[in-house]
């Protein structure tokens, strides 16, 4: 905080208690519950919403990232906002956005409209996360209960994030796919009332504005890039549209880091905090193992579905295990990630990540669901525990008055990771997809029979992750291919899905490189400050 930055701390309303730690904490945990789980939630509806739509991959992806680029894009922004005008105020705006979009998407009639009131969800998701740490900082001020106050949230919010498909399995098979938005209207008004009556308003800090540019050089910037990466897989990387999507997205975003540093008079990012020990390596893994697990599971839900035939329910009960390791492992880390090093904490559960996704690969078509179960538990602990310890250090590398800030920045990171793995993923899952289904229709005596626009199709609906159900198309006189055209659907899918888990696979690993060298390169730095100044360092670094 500046010198020309004052602190002041609004007075309840009447009636209303001073502070309720554990009202926070309930509060704060079912906005967060509610938000990670309409990030994840979809992976059980995208089948129907495919099928009602007749959607391609592409616009599955943006059902997706249309809620996650905003959340990476304004969350700074209202993290700068609430720090200003009131973290309470920011939440009860940010939940009452989130609530009327659900109600809109309840009604939404194409898919376009679907995917922008996604985005207007991740409007009012990214001021709910961009003030939900902040208000826990301040409701446990002091270590040792804000530590497991850290590790509930981190259980909530990776128990959440993987809950998704099975709550969303149920919703989807009892009462079709939109019932997962309006399951949000009860506990989202509920939310309101309670938190406007019971929510105390931590301290505000003054003197700083929103930095309305670097949002939009942020938010423009990661579109074009995501654009860019959806596009590729039907395009091609050489297309003149991917490449002018690209330089866009480079020169969106190399505007918005150099306006943060020279032309900013508040910028959304500080780069004082940057420049701290451990925060390179955090941001490194706070990014990888979102653009790797996380974006991944969203294949991997499809594959159970479109592939194995599992319904809706079934597939969430079979990736439940992610949710158990994370719901285990995120308490656990919180309580030890204060007497660890942040370098061995994010660095060693960034690694159970990426031996998870190792062990995912490898699928063949004599194995049955149980085969994910090893990848699925060794990630998903690297998952909890990388959730929890990564919001412990956030809270390391700000005053009190800037957490928001602080925690908005890896909460940024961290949706620009899915984001981007979603696309990415996305891409190569198509491109596998397509290419494994038109080399095996070339080899079929059968093939010849079919028209051309019925392969085409066929093809197209394998690459849109549709597996087996892609087969249900064939015209009834055509049913005497329906078996060989089933192996081919199997296979295209199978690669294509080992295609993500292999690239999902390097990713982590090259996430737990960068992570290292940017530790050790902060550890050197530690070790030549004043003495003073090297205890610090060593708390972050590991020195």
């Amino acid at each position: 905080m500046s010198l020309t930055e004052t602190t002041t701390r609004e007075t309840p309303p009447a009636g209303a208690p001073s502070g309720r730690p554990r009202t926070v904490l309930f509060l704060v945990c079912v906005a967060i519950f509610m938000l990670m789980l309409d990030a994840t939630v979809v992976t059980a509806a995208l089948a129907g919403i495919r099928a009602h739509f007749n959607a391609s991959i592409d616009a599955l992806q943006w059902v997706v990232d249309a809620y996650s680029i905003p959340l990476a894009g304004f969350m700074l922004t209202f993290a700068t906002l609430g720090d200003r005008f009131g973290r309470k105020r920011m939440f009860l705006t940010g939940m009452a956005v989130f609530t009327v979009a659900s109600l809109a998407l309840t009604l939404v009639g194409t898919i376009v409209e679907l995917d922008v009131l996604r985005a207007v969800q991740g409007v009012g998701a990214a001021m709910l996360f961009a003030t939900a740490l902040p208000l826990l900082s301040v409701a446990f001020p002091e270590p040792a209960p804000r530590a497991k106050a850290i590790g509930v949230y981190g259980a909530v919010m990776a128990g959440a994030t993987v809950l998704g498909p099975v709550i969303g399995g149920v919703l989807v098979t009892e009462f079709g796919w939109r019932s997962i938005f309006t399951v949000n209207l009860p506990i989202g008004a509920a939310v309101l009332v309670l938190a406007a009556l019971w929510m105390p308003e931590p301290p505000r800090t003054r003197g700083r504005r929103a930095d309305g540019l670097g949002s939009l050089l942020l938010t423009g910037g990661l579109v074009a890039g995501v654009f860019a990466v959806t596009r590729s897989s039907a395009l091609g990387w050489t297309s003149s549209s991917v490449i002018a999507l690209l330089v866009t997205a480079a020169a969106l975003l190399s505007g918005f880091l150099a306006w943060q540093v020279r032309g900013a008079k508040h910028p959304l990012l500080d780069i004082a905090m940057a420049r701290k020990p451990g925060f390179a390596g955090t941001a490194i893994v706070s990014v990888g193992h979102m653009a790797t697990l996380m974006a991944a599971t969203t294949y991997l839900s499809l594959f159970l579905i479109g592939t194995l035939g599992y319904t809706p329910l079934q597939m969430g009960l079979r990736v439940i295990p992610i949710s158990i390791g994370a719901m285990i492992a995120a308490p656990l880390t919180a309580i030890l990630a204060k007497r660890l090093p942040i370098s061995v904490s994010l660095t060693a559960t960034m690694a159970l990540v990426a031996a998870g996704m190792f062990l995912l690969g490898g699928f063949t078509d004599h194995d049955s669901w149980t085969y994910f179960l090893p990848g699925e538990i060794v990630g998903g602990v690297g998952l909890g525990a990388i959730t929890a310890a990564n919001q412990a250090a956030s809270l390391t590398f700000a005053s009190q008055e800037n957490a928001g800030m602080a925690s908005a920045t890896f909460g940024t990171l961290r949706q620009v990771g899915m984001a981007v793995g979603i696309a990415g993923l996305g891409s190569v899952f198509s491109h596998a997809a397509r290419e494994k289904a038109a080399s095996g229709l070339a080899t079929l005596p059968e093939a010849g029979s079919l028209p051309q626009d019925l392969k085409q199709e066929f093809v197209h609906q394998l690459g849109a992750a549709s597996g087996r159900q892609a087969v249900a198309m064939v015209p009834p006189q055509f049913r005497d291919s329906v078996p060989a055209l089933t192996r081919v659907a199997d296979h295209a899918s199978i690669d294509a899905l080992n295609s993500v888990a292999t690239l999902a696979t390097v990713v982590a690993v090259v996430t737990v490189l960068l992570a290292v060298i940017a530790f050790a390169v902060d550890r050197g730095r530690a070790v030549r400050r004043m003495p003073g100044r090297r205890a610090a360092g060593r708390r972050l670094t590991g020195a």
